[in-house]
């Protein structure tokens, strides 16, 4: 059973980054660069909290221990775009892969950049919309897994499903008080 985050501080830094699985082919001599793109690009989330009370400490580091082994759903924040516009939708028809896919609901006209996760199974895959024709979305990366009809589409608060980076990592209430925390979830799945 997966952990699920606790809300992070106001103020928190998130880097997301994109991890490409694409592999670059590079003559020696002389000659074009190929790109073979492969499936299984994944999301990196890190963070930087700022400095919190030991009541706002205490889940967040919890929630890091407990994920060095299990798994953690963490909600993405999206700096600079309104959420509280939309919610969550449904896959309006089934695809099997590719970066195209078609919703229905979801609240407000979706836009180029924003973030959204897919739930199928228990499980949360991150996704960010490339383009937007009416209710088709281009997306990257590519699906992941087939969706279908009906399948959870939350445009509102996206997830990211993955086990906290690092083997081993240090975190205590007084560096919380002191420093702030810093750590890294990369996607599973």
């Amino acid at each position: 059973m997966a952990i699920t985050f606790p809300s992070l501080p106001f103020g928190s830094k998130t880097d997301i980054t994109l991890n490409s699985s694409a592999v670059d082919h590079k003559p020696f001599l002389s000659g074009p660069i190929q790109r073979i793109a492969r499936l299984g690009d994944k999301w990196s989330v890190a963070v930087d909290c700022r400095k919190m009370f030991a009541r706002q400490a205490g889940p967040v580091i919890a929630a890091l221990i407990g994920g060095l082994s299990d798994l953690v759903i963490m909600a993405v924040p999206q700096p600079g775009i309104d959420t509280s516009k939309w919610s969550a939708g449904t896959i309006a028809a089934a695809a099997t892969g590719g970066r195209q896919i078609t919703i229905s609901g979801g609240g407000a006209a979706k836009v180029v950049g924003q973030l959204f996760s897919i739930e199928k199974a228990s499980i949360h895959y991150l996704h960010q919309i490339t383009a937007v024709t009416g209710n088709n979305l281009t997306i990257q990366p590519a699906l992941k897994t087939p969706v279908a009809v009906g399948d959870t589409v939350d445009f509102k608060t996206p997830k990211i499903m993955g086990f906290v980076s690092g083997n081993s990592q240090s975190w205590s209430v007084g560096i919380a008080e002191n420093l702030g925390l810093s750590f890294q979830i990369d996607e599973a799945y």
